[in-house]
Formats: structure tokens, C-alpha cells, sequence
């Protein structure tokens, strides 16, 4: 601070002051280093008195009223049985804070009602009535609204109590009790889902000079009729280990290669044929189609047409011994000729392929058969 230039602008006389005198004690101190404690204290303390005091005198004292709220004003006045008191205390709120309240969106006449209704019935103002205040300079403002506080202990949450729904309760045993067990294995006994027929029938299916004949549960077979007391059930099997007739599965399986069945070399020669045997996962009912692929580098994958053309193709329809087989192999046959294959008379699984006119591929898939069977469970009953 600049205390020596004369006429210096912005300047405050009490606060240099104040500067001065902390200047001139600190040249006291400086001045009573090497003097005793008792002679520097008392040189330098009513210095330090002063420079308090000029302090002090720069504070402004604080306000002796305190500010007028306008929450307060209402309660008091809700609480007014004499009618000049209250007409006195509403003339002095209306003067204290009517332009503000109207410049701010507030009716005083409303608030004047709301403030007596909540008194009336024991309800705090806060949040009812808007927080304003006005400071003992005349100024209002609006303050937010005090947070209320309880005054009351908390109250204890009961635990709750749960009624099971009959309704839903039976519901899900009905829907668990229709679930069915499942398993890997055709089950061999009578249980709750599954019912167990052995009764069977032979029946024969032909198509193309060949001819299936198996046994198999006809839906005559799979219905039991029971009498009781001179009442009739009837009982509809849904498990039989024959096949039902109704029930038919398509299935298509390859042989040969890292991923195929095995193939089974039964032996020959080059004037008949190489015979090999592969072995279905289900007894066929039908036999749609059996196709023996050839090595895509291999020589055998050409052949001449009809119109004496050549031609080349990789897969080849083998056709029944017996006969001509259905009209895609037959139509197959129109085209070029096709080595043959049977069902082995030991096993209806095992069917017997005769390598003759060219020979398949090793490496890979070598034989594929396409064929119908009759499907050991009727999920419909």
C-alpha cells in the first residue's frame, strides 16, 4: 500500500491508518530485539491495541431487529382471536410484503386463508406458504422452504403376510404333473405318460419291384378296450417297440469318409462285383433312395448318354436287385446304368451294395441311403 504519495486516489484514510500503525509496530519490534521481553512487550502492546481497535471499527455492527419472516406472520396471525389485533398485524404484512408477493405471482388473501386452514388442523406452513423474508434494510427476498423436520417417533413396518392363490397353485401342479419324462431309452413298462403295446401286425409296402414286409403296430393294434364293472375303457398305446404304421420318420444317413457309418467289405470279384454292407440306424419300412458317389478326379465319373454323348456326374442311383425301384431311380436308370443293392435277409438293417460297374470313393462319403421307418412313440396320445 502506497503511503506516501500525496492526493493518491482510491485511498482509504481508516484502513492506511490501520497500515501505519502495523508499520510503526513492527519498527518498535525490530527496534527491541536486543532488550529485554518485558521492556519490548510493553513497548509494542498498546501499539497492537490500537491497531485492534481500528480494526474493529471497520466491522459494522450487526442489526438489532431481526428480519420480519412471512410464514411467521401468518401463523401469528392465524392465531389472533382479537379482530383490531389482527386487522393491525394483516395491514402490517400487506405492507411488508403485499408488492412482492403480487410481483412474485402470490395472492396475499389466498395465502391468508391457506395459512388459517393448515393452523386450523395442526399443519406446518412450510411448503404451504412461500419463505419470504424481510431484512431490517427493507429488502424481501424469497428463500427456499425449511426442511421439515419429525417430531414424531418412526413408525414400525409391520411384516407383511402372503396368501397363496389357490387358483395358481393348482395350475402350475396340473401343468407339472403334464410335463413328460423324457429319456434316452423306449421305456418297456406302463407308467403315467407312456403306455406300452406289443401287439404288432405283418405288413408289406412296394414300390418298383421291391417289397418291405415288417411288423408293425397298425392303429387297430395301439387301442386297448377294458371292461369294468360293465363300463368300457378304452386305452390308446403310445410306445411300441415294432413301430406304429402312422408314425413315419425320414431319415437320410451316410456311409464312408471321417464323418459316415461304417462300411463293411463282404468280398467278390471283378466279374460280379464288390459287395459292401452298411447298417441302418432304423429298420426300413421303404427305401427311397440309395446313391453311391464317385472320386471328383477319378475316371468313373464319366459315362456315355443315351444319345451317345459323353457325360460326367459324381453321384449315381443304385437301384433294387428286385426291380427297377421308384420313378427317381427309375428315371436315373433311363440314363445310364446303375449298380445294385439289397436288404440283407439276416438283418433288415444291413443292406448289401454291389460295387460292379465303377468303383466309389474310399476317402470320402462313398454310399448315402434315403429311407422311410416307422417311428417307435406317437406323441399325439
Amino acid at each position: 500500500m502506497d503511503l506516501i504519495s500525496s492526493n493518491l486516489q482510491a485511498t482509504n484514510e481508516k484502513f492506511n491508518s490501520i497500515l501505519s500503525g502495523l508499520e510503526s509496530t513492527k519498527a518498535d519490534a525490530l527496534a527491541n530485539l536486543e532488550t529485554a521481553a518485558s521492556t519490548a512487550t510493553a513497548a509494542i502492546s498498546s501499539q497492537l491495541e490500537n491497531v485492534t481497535g481500528d480494526l474493529r471499527s471497520l466491522v459494522p455492527e450487526g442489526f438489532s431487529v431481526p428480519s420480519v419472516n412471512l410464514q411467521g406472520q401468518l401463523q401469528s396471525l392465524s392465531g389472533l382471536t382479537d379482530i383490531t389485533q389482527s386487522a393491525n398485524l394483516l395491514s402490517s404484512i400487506t405492507t411488508d410484503f403485499g408488492d412482492a408477493l403480487s410481483a412474485s405471482g402470490f395472492s396475499l388473501d389466498s395465502l391468508v386463508s391457506n395459512a388459517a386452514s393448515a393452523f386450523g388442523s395442526g399443519d406446518s406452513l412450510s411448503g404451504l406458504i412461500p419463505n419470504f423474508e424481510k431484512s431490517p434494510l427493507g429488502d424481501v427476498i424469497q428463500k427456499a422452504n425449511a426442511v421439515k423436520m419429525p417430531d414424531i417417533n418412526p413408525i414400525v413396518e409391520e411384516v407383511s403376510t402372503f396368501t397363496q392363490n389357490t387358483e395358481v397353485t393348482a395350475a402350475k401342479t396340473t401343468a407339472s404333473s403334464s410335463v413328460r419324462e423324457t429319456s434316452k431309452t423306449l421305456p418297456t413298462e406302463d407308467s403315467t405318460t407312456y403306455k406300452v403295446t406289443e401287439k404288432s401286425k405283418k405288413v408289406t409296402q412296394s414300390q418298383g419291384g421291391q417289397s418291405i414286409t415288417k411288423e408293425v403296430t397298425t392303429a387297430t393294434e395301439a387301442v386297448e378296450e377294458t371292461t369294468t364293472g360293465g363300463e368300457v375303457t378304452v386305452t390308446r398305446r403310445n410306445v411300441s417297440p415294432k413301430g406304429f404304421s402312422n408314425r413315419k420318420g425320414n431319415k437320410t444317413e451316410s456311409f464312408g469318409g471321417t464323418k459316415g457309418g461304417t462300411i463293411t467289405k463282404l468280398g467278390g470279384s471283378e466279374e460280379l462285383g464288390i459287395e459292401y454292407k452298411v447298417t441302418l440306424s432304423h429298420e426300413p419300412s421303404k427305401i427311397e433312395i440309395v446313391t453311391g458317389s464317385t472320386a471328383k478326379d477319378s475316371d468313373q465319373t464319366t459315362y456315355t448318354a443315351a444319345n451317345g454323348q459323353k457325360r460326367r456326374r459324381r453321384f449315381w442311383k443304385l437301384k433294387p436287385e428286385s426291380g427297377p425301384g421308384n420313378s427317381i431311380t427309375a428315371a436315373a436308370g433311363r440314363k445310364y446304368q446303375q449298380d445294385t443293392y439289397r436288404i440283407s435277409s439276416s438283418d433288415p438293417k444291413e443292406i448289401i451294395i454291389n460295387e460292379y460297374l465303377r468303383e466309389y470313393d474310399s476317402e470320402r462319403v462313398k454310399f448315402s441311403i434315403k429311407y422311410v421307418h416307422d417311428e417307435k412313440y406317437d406323441p399325439g396320445y
